[in-house]
């Protein structure tokens, strides 16, 4: 896919502005077609005068009304490298403002402008997709809101062997995988919502640890890094300040360390990490990007041999590691006890 030409990208932006999408019902979509000289297929194509091939528009309904049908209208913009980002984020914000939020959830950055009923994005993924969306805030809300309150339903539908990751080699995906977070971290004006995912297993720590390193990172290289790197410092209150986790995240590295003692020693030797003067152990990763799986995998399965794997692990962050304000990691370390959760579920059959 060719760059667009700033002329070009500037007046699709302002076009799309002035188009008025309101709610984004198929109503509301169609007459903001009819007001950029276009129409709206029954398929949801959408037939536009020069708008990019492949614009479309997808059912993107509310969890709370499905008498409301909503829809997404979609825009390939371009296929760039994250450094390029920053030329379309200026022409996005010259016709639209300051963005209201940033926010990563897996190998994706979105950028998100509310303009009253309407959410525009721009929304740039991993292998250089750039997008622009357009949908109804009330149901953006509504399906955040709703796969938040359900979330506590997640380790019900984990396989019994999938709770805790014990190979650090084995970088496989399982059930734990399967779950419906829809940012990992936010940053902005005013945070992309209100919502703090609950992490409630080790196996799930695994999966949001890759998706946050594997966003954040490409958002470092799209907006640029900020002055200090991510902090994940894991810990329990209850057990000796030695057996502590810290997780490290710039723009070039990932860093795992821990304290050398004779209860961690062996631990940290089987997982690769070299003792240092400091009576601390180091394991780095250095290609970020594909390295993710497995610096979540050894971080995880530190934390199970070093007993912090329990519904006491704390989980806390620090660091300054993007270029914009306001930066959040939006998860909670809220482990369960497996033994727990079958006990539950068998007074609920009862």
């Amino acid at each position: 896919m060719e760059l667009l030409p700033d002329t070009r990208l500037t007046d699709l932006f302002a076009r799309l502005r002035a188009a008025d999408f309101r709610d984004c019902t198929r109503t509301d979509i169609e007459r903001a077609c009819r007001a950029m000289g276009g129409t709206l297929a029954s398929d949801g194509s959408v037939d536009i005068p020069d708008m990019p091939a492949g614009t479309h528009t997808f059912g993107d309904d509310d969890p709370y009304d499905e008498n409301k049908p909503c829809r997404l209208f979609s825009v390939p913009v371009a296929k760039i490298e994250p450094e390029q980002f920053r030329t379309y984020l200026d022409r996005a914000v010259a016709a639209w403002g300051e963005p209201s939020w940033y926010s990563g959830l897996s190998e994706d950055l979105d950028v998100g402008w509310i303009d009253g009923p309407t959410l525009y994005t721009l929304e740039l993924a991993a292998d250089g997709d750039l997008e622009l969306g357009i949908r109804s805030v009330e149901v953006d809300g509504n399906r955040r809101w709703w796969n938040w309150k359900t979330q506590y339903h997640y380790p019900e539908f984990l396989d019994e062997d999938d709770w805790i990751p014990a190979d650090e080699h084995d970088l496989e995906y399982t059930s734990a995988d399967d779950y419906e977070v829809d940012y990992t971290w936010s940053a902005g004006p005013s945070g992309r919502g209100a919502e703090v995912w609950s992490v409630y297993t080790l196996a799930h720590l695994r999966g949001l640890l890759t998706d946050l390193v594997t966003s954040l990172h490409l958002a470092m290289r799209a907006l640029g890094p900020g002055p200090q790197p991510l902090v994940l410092d894991f810990y329990d209150l209850e057990q000796s300040p030695d057996r502590q986790v810290r997780f490290t995240l710039s723009s070039n590295e990932i860093r795992v360390s821990a304290a050398v003692t004779d209860a961690t020693r062996h631990h940290l030797a089987a997982l690769g990490f070299t003792e240092r003067p400091d009576d601390t152990a180091l394991r780095c990763w250095s290609d970020v990007s594909t390295d993710a799986r497995a610096a979540a995998t050894v971080t995880t399965v530190l934390l199970h041999r070093l007993g912090l794997g329990t519904e006491y692990l704390t989980m806390h962050e620090s660091g300054d590691p993007l270029s914009i304000p306001g930066f959040s990691v939006d998860l909670d370390v809220d482990l369960v006890d497996p033994d727990e959760d079958e006990d539950d579920d068998e007074e609920d059959d009862s």
